[in-house]
């Protein structure tokens, strides 16, 4: 507690009970409640854990430390036992945090052992009121896992985040159970062409393949979203293959051009099996990326229909910026595709020697057409630049 008053330099705090299996007593909690509200410096508070007396007199609107407080930007509360008085004042203290940009009520009960944020319960309309209260606050991300949140409730609160929070960027559902009755807000929520949530945690939600289905055609025109957890649900081969098309649909040059170039992870997604076409979109430039999928899908029918008109494109997407994770694997396929081009275009790599009167044709790519594909980026850079050298 006394630590606690005194520091000046403190931005982040973790409050957690029971973590030696004692809980914290009444004392302990007011000694740091009572340092807690002189703190000027905290930026993230998170509390854990049983702690009635501590937190129903820590959230109340007297409490000096919101007041004092200009610079709390993430605070959390986490497995609580929460009256309606405690929501109430919760919500209160929210309001006045101008600066917050990230809020979580994770797994907290009623004192009556239900869960905290339920369907039925007026307390997730105090909770979306708060929101619409918050709609000049900078926030940025929303932890409601561990609540029962309905389908009901959950029309409402995208339609709360929509209107109210343009700047949201994470939202963790995670352990809801909104089953596939939920699935219509959020792919309303993922179609809006002003969203900008990047992540979006349904681990755990008792969704089925409708869902996948719903939530992969509204990622069609998403390029937002880059996470997605959606381990732990009830997938079969047909969702699994609603997000194998949404990546990369193979049916034309057309569809697998304008597939989803921006969803880099479905968390742990052993369920969807797209390790290797999520692979494909780790990179900054996504129409390298597009373009990449492409020649990897399609090469056979753009020779046929470009030909040599590909090669400005493909150099130039080999000369794209890329993160270390995609850069071997990308530029391989590029160049591959580049040697293909160049081992059905000969004319355009041969020159004519005239020496002594005599004229001799020589092919400057002689010897690539034994280099393996498979060979390193490196050893094929090596092969090319020798060959336009000459």
């Amino acid at each position: 507690g006394h630590i606690l008053g005194d520091a000046t330099h403190l931005s982040d705090l973790g409050i957690l009970n029971n973590i030696s299996g004692e809980a914290i007593s009444m004392t302990d909690e007011w000694a740091l409640y009572s340092g807690l509200q002189h703190n000027r410096s905290i930026q993230n508070l998170h509390f854990t854990g049983p702690l009635p007396g501590m937190f129903t007199s820590f959230v109340h609107p007297s409490n000096q430390f919101w007041r004092r407080n200009t610079f709390l930007v993430d605070l959390g509360v986490n497995g609580l036992e929460l009256g309606r008085q405690d929501m109430k004042q919760l919500c209160s203290v929210v309001t006045k945090l101008k600066n917050l940009a990230a809020l979580g009520i994770t797994h907290c009960w009623s004192r009556d052992g239900d869960c905290f944020l339920r369907e039925d319960d007026d307390l997730f309309s105090i909770f979306l009121r708060t929101l619409v209260d918050m709609k000049n606050h900078p926030l940025k991300s929303l932890e409601l896992q561990g609540n029962a949140i309905g389908s009901d409730s959950m029309n409402n609160l995208v339609w709360t985040i929509q209107r109210c929070c343009p700047d949201l960027e994470e939202l963790n559902l995670q352990d809801t159970n909104i089953g596939h009755c939920s699935c219509d807000p959020l792919a309303s929520l993922l179609r809006n062409p002003s969203s900008r949530l990047s992540s979006l945690d349904l681990w755990s939600c008792s969704m089925d393949d409708d869902c996948a289905l719903q939530l992969a055609d509204a990622l069609r025109h998403n390029n937002s979203l880059q996470f997605m957890s959606l381990g732990r649900n009830n997938f079969t081969a047909k969702g699994r293959k609603a997000f194998s098309t949404l990546l990369c649909n193979k049916s034309s040059i057309e569809e697998t051009f304008s597939s989803n170039h921006t969803l880099e992870c479905l968390g742990s997604n052993d369920e969807l099996s797209a390790h290797h076409l999520l692979a494909l979109n780790l990179s900054d430039d996504k129409r390298a990326m597009a373009m990449n999928k492409v020649v990897k899908f399609h090469l056979s029918e753009l020779l046929v229909i470009m030909g040599v008109k590909l090669l400005p494109n493909i150099m130039k997407t080999l000369g794209a910026k890329q993160k270390d994770s995609c850069h071997e694997q990308c530029k391989r396929d590029l160049l591959s595709a580049m040697f293909s081009i160049v081992r059905n275009t000969p004319a355009l790599f041969q020159y004519v020697s005239a020496d002594d009167g005599n004229q001799d044709v020589f092919d400057i790519v002689d010897g690539l057409e034994k280099m393996r594909f498979d060979a390193s980026v490196s050893d094929l850079t090596v092969a090319l630049d020798r060959g336009l050298s000459v």
